[in-house]
């Protein structure tokens, strides 16, 4: 074997393992063997000084790597061009351990562990229900092993806050829409698998929201007697009153637009 050919294999080995961290990656990437990187560490002093560097080096940028809007680390994603090895999905692992004694490299996916896409899944199902529990069966995943990834992952942590937010803003948009179509036999707008969710469970939901996220109100008690028809009759109205509102602006802006095109006030429909 040449020594230029050899020298390719060890900057490609060296290369892989600065940006996973992980010897057994860093090698079938760079299509050598495990025993080829042990006899040439055993061999050659330089080489076994630079992959120790190498693994240092992605330890510390695999910990520090931001998100995509900035802040902690996002999630188990790793690396640009490291989603996918042979058909294996990697993700990143550990995440300093205490003290910082775990080392953070990317490995393959297990198959029942959280992953880039499975991330993804669980928050898309959040998002449409606002329930951990049914986000976790969506991926076959424990709310357990939920919560522990939140807690190891930063910037998770703040997709599911938002994810939430997102799901909480669609449960009360379908209430308001059911309220302003009370008489006309419409249904509410689909806003995602809330099968079995009464209207009391839901209002009682939002001011969970509101109180815990939003700082807004008291902590509600557990879901009580049906309102008084009257309360519910005036808060159909103020409902109504915010629809109607919105509508005449949406309205007077479209009349600006149109005004703008050169269009008639009433265009056809």
């Amino acid at each position: 074997m040449s020594a230029r050919f050899d020298a390719r294999r060890v900057e490609a080995f060296l290369a892989a393992l600065r940006a996973t961290g992980n010897r057994t990656l860093a090698a079938e990437r760079a299509k050598v063997s495990r025993s080829w990187v042990r006899l040439r560490r055993a061999s050659d002093p330089e080489f076994a000084r630079a992959c120790d560097e190498a693994v240092a080096a992605a330890n510390t940028a695999l910990s520090s790597v931001p998100d995509r809007v900035g802040g902690a680390r996002g999630s188990s994603e790793p690396p640009r061009g490291w989603g996918f090895l042979d058909g294996a999905e990697l993700v990143v692992r550990g995440t300093g351990g205490s003290g910082g004694g775990k080392r953070v490299q990317v490995a393959r996916a297990r198959v029942k562990g959280w992953s880039p896409r499975v991330e993804e899944r669980f928050l898309e199902t959040l998002a449409a229900t606002c329930n951990v529990k049914a986000a976790c069966a969506e991926v076959g995943l424990t709310p357990a092993s939920a919560y522990n990834h939140r807690n190891r992952w930063a910037g998770f942590a703040r997709r599911w806050d938002e994810a939430l937010a997102i799901g909480y803003d669609q449960l009360e948009c379908g209430l308001v829409h059911a309220a302003g179509n009370f008489l006309s036999g419409e249904g509410p707008p689909e806003v995602g698998p809330l099968t079995g969710m009464t209207v009391a469970h839901a209002i009682h939901l939002l001011h969970m929201h509101k109180h815990q996220v939003r700082g807004i109100g008291k902590r509600p008690g557990r879901v009580a007697r049906p309102p008084d028809i009257e309360e519910v009759r005036a808060s159909i109205l103020r409902k109504i009153e915010a629809i109607e509102r919105a509508d005449r602006a949406r309205l007077e802006r479209d009349r600006e637009e149109w005004a703008r095109r050169g269009i008639a006030a009433n265009p056809p429909p």
